[in-house]
């Protein structure tokens, strides 16, 4: 649907099947739209999904009227985000979380940091049993896409309590962990708001 014309014609365009939880970001390069997000080849039963997402790129040429589909990586991956200063612009750098293991006390996960233009990825790896939920952007200074912090609610099966875990956006080190008295429901979604 074209944003300048919302009660014109609707174009639709050909895709393999799939399913879409999140998406990381989508912007204009001229006649194309790109589009960044968590593909998933099928849902399981509708409730209990039984595989996991990757990220996908999807490029529409509005002129041709084609699709180009690209997975950008065979990690698994959730809760894609970015600076949301660049939501529909152009950003070079997004972030997931993931889980390795599929449940139990041994289930892991890890936070990436995709370079959409290269296609190198970073990865912070946690320990066994923890497991964190998406990871918010918050910028560092007035740089858009520059540099951050990323903050995840991180579960840890042993204590069965949660932890607000601070990453550097651009390395992924950690630079501190908040220990809460509860868990946090898994799934929860946040975003950084400046106080100015």
């Amino acid at each position: 649907m074209d944003r300048a014309d919302p009660h014109g014609p609707v174009r639709w365009f050909d895709i393999t099947p799939c399913y879409v939880f999140h998406t990381l970001n989508a912007h204009e390069e001229g006649e194309r739209l790109v589009l960044h997000a968590v593909r998933y080849d099928r849902l399981g039963d509708g409730v209990q999904v039984d595989t996991h997402g990757t990220l996908w790129r999807w490029t529409v040429d509005l002129a041709t009227g084609t699709v180009r589909e690209e997975q950008l990586d065979d990690r698994p991956a959730e809760f894609p985000r970015i600076d949301d200063r660049l939501a529909g612009l152009p950003s070079r750098y997004g972030h997931a979380s993931a889980t390795h293991t599929p449940g139990g006390a041994d289930r892991s996960g890890a936070v990436y940091r995709y370079d959409l233009h290269t296609g190198a990825v970073t990865s912070h790896l946690f320990a066994p049993g923890r497991t964190p939920g998406e990871a918010a952007f918050a910028p560092a200074d007035d740089r858009v896409g520059g540099p951050g912090y990323l903050m995840a609610f991180v579960h840890d099966a042993a204590r069965d309590r949660s932890d607000l875990e601070i990453l550097d956006a651009e390395t992924l080190d950690t630079l501190a962990t908040v220990h809460l008295p509860r868990r946090v429901p898994a799934g929860f979604h946040g975003n950084w708001l400046p106080d100015r």
